[in-house]
């Protein structure tokens, strides 16, 4: 391998070595008649045996092969750490890069990809590159001018279309937007609940269908209410029978007292009544029963303030957008987008945002904020529930940053957490 060909390949070791974090060692091992067999980093250092091993292995099985030399009592300790590449993308190229890395187990295909990396850059080198890619250009004048005319029209093209879309995308502003799942919710919701612990009797309604305020939904058993009832009726009569034979006998203290027992038989008595009249659950509101189902569960307990029904209006929404956490910066109160919803993908229905909340959902890839808005136009067959994509017009911006502003706060991200 001539003088020029190894100071390349050595230059791109010694800079791939210096953009891979924990790196110790590192060999190039190559089986190309005529090429240095091996180029190591540090270039004066012996390289550990391991490491030429594992570069042999991967060279002569064409595979990633992977090592450990030491055994961490913890997941998240760094460990060293034997990683060898097969060199493939190139014909050219033959040989292996096997580096000795400390790492933790969870940066080591990090680690492979930097390296699979290097691997393009070093098929780049001028010495390196095939020969054989410049024949077609030299075929071209066997078949006339009309080859060359018809290959310089093609290439001036490709220029030009390249050209406009750069300029596209540097000078060119579109809107940018924010875009996140929604879901339709009642701008109020009514709970029906259980007035008092008891059992269902009949249920004339479930989740789905229309109601009207005072539409009967549902009833509880009274029966036990009914024997309540008399028996508080029969108390009144005999603590009354009791109070006026105490007035009849003189008897002041024992009448204070009876009337007092009447007092609270009648309390008990009106609460009675008022339990047997709200034993018949209604609607309160005209709109939509949205939740609950008691016509499965007849005889079943209830509780005193079990939810057995969510009713919610039919022409009244609150628009529900979660927007991801790395967007909910850009999204303010008064902005202004449209929904399009999975029951209507040819509408597009305007909102206005009206709130974002700090209440957040994460689901292990991050974290959504929760953002309210409200719909401009309610179209008929609107149903809370209702889900779908929602845009927020955030202002203009340069087409090239609205493409590119995700792939580079990774980027900087990435670059953050492994620079020193």
């Amino acid at each position: 391998m001539s003088t020029n060909r190894s100071d390349q390949i050595q230059s791109w070791l010694d800079l791939l070595c210096q953009m891979v974090p924990g790196i110790g060692q590192a060999v190039l091992v190559r089986n190309s008649p005529g090429d240095e067999p091996v180029v190591r980093w540090p270039s004066a250092e012996t390289i550990h045996e391991d490491v030429m091993m594992a570069a042999n292995l991967a060279s002569s099985q064409r595979k990633l092969v992977t090592t450990t030399l030491s055994v961490a009592t913890d997941t998240d300790v760094a460990v060293d750490t034997i990683i060898a590449v097969p060199l493939t993308r190139f014909e050219n190229v033959n040989g292996a890069l096997a580096v000795l890395v400390n790492i933790k187990p969870s940066q080591q295909s990090t680690t492979i990809q930097m390296l699979r990396w290097g691997e393009k850059w070093l098929g780049l080198l001028p010495s390196l590159r095939c020969p054989e890619v410049a024949e077609p250009a030299r075929k071209i004048p066997r078949l006339g001018g009309l080859a060359e005319k018809i290959q310089s029209r093609r290439g001036a093209s490709t220029f030009l279309v390249l050209g406009a879309l750069f300029v596209a995308l540097v000078l060119v502003n579109g809107t940018y937007r924010v875009t996140g799942a929604a879901n339709l919710e009642g701008e109020i919701q009514r709970a029906v609940v259980a007035p008092f612990d008891g059992y269902v009797a009949a249920a004339h309604a479930r989740a789905g269908k229309t109601v009207v305020a005072g539409e009967l939904i549902a009833e509880l058993d009274t029966q036990d209410l009914m024997l309540e009832q008399q028996k508080f009726a029969a108390e009144i009569n005999e603590y009354d029978h009791q109070y006026r034979q105490a007035l009849t006998e003189r008897n002041n203290t024992q009448a204070h007292i009876f009337k007092s027992r009447v007092g609270q038989a009648e309390a008990q008595l009106n609460l009675t009544k008022e339990k047997i009249k709200r034993s018949r659950l209604v609607s309160s509101l005209n709109g939509v029963i949205i939740s609950g189902d008691l016509s499965r569960s007849l005889g079943a307990p209830v509780k005193t303030g079990d939810v057995l029904f969510e009713v919610a209006p039919l022409d009244e929404y609150r628009l529900i957008i979660l927007v991801d956490e790395k967007q909910v910066v850009d999204v303010t109160d008064g902005l202004r987008g449209a929904l399009t919803l999975k029951s209507m993908p040819n509408e597009k229905l305007p909102f206005v945002v009206e709130k974002v909340s700090p209440v957040f959902t994460s689901d292990g890839q991050g974290s959504a904020y929760r953002v309210e808005a409200r719909l401009v136009d309610r179209p008929e067959g609107l149903r809370p529930g209702m889900e779908g994509i929602a845009k927020i017009d955030i202002d203009k911006r340069r087409f090239g940053w609205i493409f590119f502003h995700e792939l580079v706060d990774v980027l900087k991200l990435w670059a953050w957490r492994w620079l020193p």
